[in-house]
C-alpha cells in the first residue's frame, strides 16, 4: 500500500524537476567553455562525441567518421572527464584557437588526432581513401594525466581542419 505522503513527496519532486531551469546554452569559445567547469565539461564533452558517433547524414564520409569515434571511444575506454580534459589540452596548447567552439577542439584532438586511426579503418572498410594527414598537436600533456578540476589557459581558437 502507497501511503499518500510518498504520493505527494513525488509528484512534488517531479514538478520542482520541471520547474528548474536546465542550462543548455551554446558554448561559443575557450572563455566560454572554461566557466562550465569540470562537471560541466565533462558532460557537454560527452554530449559531442555521442553526437559525432551517431550523426552519419547517409553520407559514407559521416558514416565512417562516426563508426571511427564509435570505435575510438570503445578502444580507448573514453568518459565524459577525459574528453573534457583533452578539449582543455587542446585550447591550452592552441591559443590561437580561443574563439573556436568546443566542437572544433574536439575535432583537432580526437577526430584528426587520437581517433584518427579508427576512422581510418572504418573509411577503409566503407571504401573511402584515408583522411588527409593532419600532424598530432605536440601534446605537452595526454588527458589521463592532468588533474580533473584543471582548468585550459584563458583564450583561445583553431581554424576548422576537418577534411573529407
Amino acid at each position: 500500500m502507497e501511503f499518500p505522503m510518498h504520493r505527494f513527496a513525488l509528484a512534488a519532486l517531479a514538478v520542482l524537476t520541471l520547474a528548474a531551469p536546465a542550462r543548455a546554452d551554446f558554448i561559443k569559445n575557450a572563455e566560454e567553455w572554461r566557466r562550465l567547469g569540470p562537471e560541466g565539461q565533462a558532460a557537454y564533452a560527452m554530449a559531442i562525441f555521442d553526437v559525432q558517433s551517431v550523426v552519419t547524414a547517409d553520407n559514407k564520409y559521416t558514416a565512417a567518421r562516426a563508426m571511427g569515434l564509435r570505435a575510438c571511444g570503445i578502444g580507448l575506454q573514453l568518459k565524459g572527464a577525459m574528453v573534457a580534459q583533452a578539449i582543455n589540452i587542446f585550447y591550452r596548447d592552441h591559443p590561437e584557437a580561443r574563439l573556436a567552439t568546443p566542437f572544433v577542439a574536439f575535432n583537432g584532438y580526437f577526430e584528426r588526432g587520437v581517433c584518427s586511426p579508427f576512422i581510418n579503418k572504418a573509411r577503409e572498410d566503407l571504401g573511402l581513401k584515408p583522411m588527409k594527414a593532419a600532424p598530432l598537436p605536440e601534446a605537452k600533456q595526454q588527458p589521463e594525466e592532468r588533474q580533473q578540476g584543471q582548468q585550459p589557459d584563458q583564450g583561445q581558437q583553431q581554424p576548422d581542419t576537418m577534411q573529407q
